[in-house]
């Protein structure tokens, strides 16, 4: 959900880029999420670009639609995903069987551009 914290998360996204947080004293790279830095306690974090890639940690796979609107989705995955650049985010896993899900799986972010709302990341298979 945006709020000023996430603006530039969903921002980003609105462009089709993934963007996380790093540590302006120590170069870290953080999960959006983070309000301050996990390797030295600094709490200046810039918003960066990230690569986009990463791999399959873990998942679940969802069977009862958490909304009316993801009533023609189920069953879809989410999963923790960790990026090239080091920290985990979640999301929904797209395009793939569930039954190739597995930890170490190759995978690379793609946007849902909604009607209505924000654009947000999921996840599909690395095919490249």
């Amino acid at each position: 959900m945006r709020d000023e914290r996430s603006a530039e998360f969903f921002d980003a996204a609105a462009r089709s880029a993934l963007a996380i947080r790093r540590c302006a004293d120590c170069w870290h790279w953080l999960e959006p999420e983070a309000r301050t830095c996990t390797s030295c306690g600094g709490s200046e974090l810039n918003w960066l670009d990230a690569i986009g890639t990463g791999e399959l940690v873990s998942w679940s796979v969802v069977h009862h639609p958490p909304h009316p609107s993801f009533a023609g989705l189920v069953p879809f995955a989410v999963g923790q995903i960790e990026l090239a650049e080091g920290p985990w985010v979640e999301a929904r896993l797209t395009e793939l069987d569930l039954g190739a899900l597995r930890v170490g799986l190759p995978l690379c972010v793609a946007f849902v551009h909604p009607d209505e709302g924000d654009a947000f990341p999921v996840f599909a298979p690395d095919r490249g």
